[in-house]
């Protein structure tokens, strides 16, 4: 039996490079199960520089390029700048190295994930699509951290109805890069989303919570990946209470 496939797009102004690491936590729980295949955005923006708090030390091997799947502007009118060439590229990576299971986006990439699930569930139909003829079937779960819609209103037949299709949504609390109010509004448009909100920014968590989360969620579609169980208000005293023991024990030998 195949490796399920991850299609993994990165936010604005970052790079494929760059996300491997961003997202290290979801790389961890997936990458011995299932096959990631990170893509850039092929508009090099090259004026965004890293923050310390996204990459260690020992990552980094260069400079990183920052790469955009579009540019936006507002004036009298809405412009997506390289929006159209992106779509031809994503249709031709769905069609040459799918079919893929799901789509692990941010920011950007989060709201590109939307896109690509709104067409393949049939949408293409009514308005602008691939720019390609694609031949893929509909995406089985989605994990979007940061997400928002397109605010273009060419686009808005994409939002026309709910998405039945599985989906994790990781917003932080104070994230002042994507406005949390955005997100949640992206939020909404699937059936039944997962939601874990995070005391935080503009990033994908590496709590332990987090990891649980994404276990949970992830389990029900990468086999190998197992859901980590839950534990009572009772477990946790005990496990404390065995710990205290173990060092007292320690201290007493030292």
């Amino acid at each position: 039996m195949s490796r399920p496939k991850i299609l993994c797009l990165h936010g604005f102004g970052e790079s494929a490079e760059l996300f491997q690491i961003r997202s290290r936590n979801f790389r961890k729980i997936v990458e011995e199960h299932a096959d990631l295949v990170y893509l850039d955005g092929h508009i090099d923006i090259a004026t965004l520089h890293l923050t310390a708090s996204d990459i260690s030390k020992e990552a980094v091997k260069g400079d990183f390029k920052n790469y955009a799947w579009w540019w936006a502007r507002k004036g009298k009118t809405f412009e997506m700048r390289g929006y159209e060439k992106t779509m031809k590229i994503i249709g031709n990576v769905l069609n040459e190295q799918g079919p893929f299971d799901g789509i692990l986006g941010f920011s950007q990439g989060a709201c590109l994930g939307i896109v690509i699930s709104a067409l393949l569930d049939g949408r293409d139909q009514d308005g602008p699509g691939f720019g390609i003829e694609v031949n893929h079937p509909p995406l089985k779960f989605m994990v979007l951290a940061g997400a928002f819609l397109l605010d273009d209103p060419r686009y808005q037949f994409l939002y026309s109805k709910k998405l039945n299709i599985p989906s994790l949504h990781m917003s932080g609390e104070y994230d002042t890069v994507i406005d949390p109010v955005d997100t949640h509004k992206a939020n909404k448009l699937f059936e039944s989303p997962v939601i874990f909100d995070f005391v935080g920014g503009h990033f994908i968590p590496l709590s332990p919570q987090c990891t649980r989360v994404m276990k949970k969620f992830l389990a029900q579609f990468i086999p190998g990946v197992e859901a980590e169980e839950e534990k009572t208000q009772e477990q946790i005293q005990e496990q404390q209470e065995q710990q205290e023991q173990q060092q007292q024990i320690q201290e007493i030998s030292a």
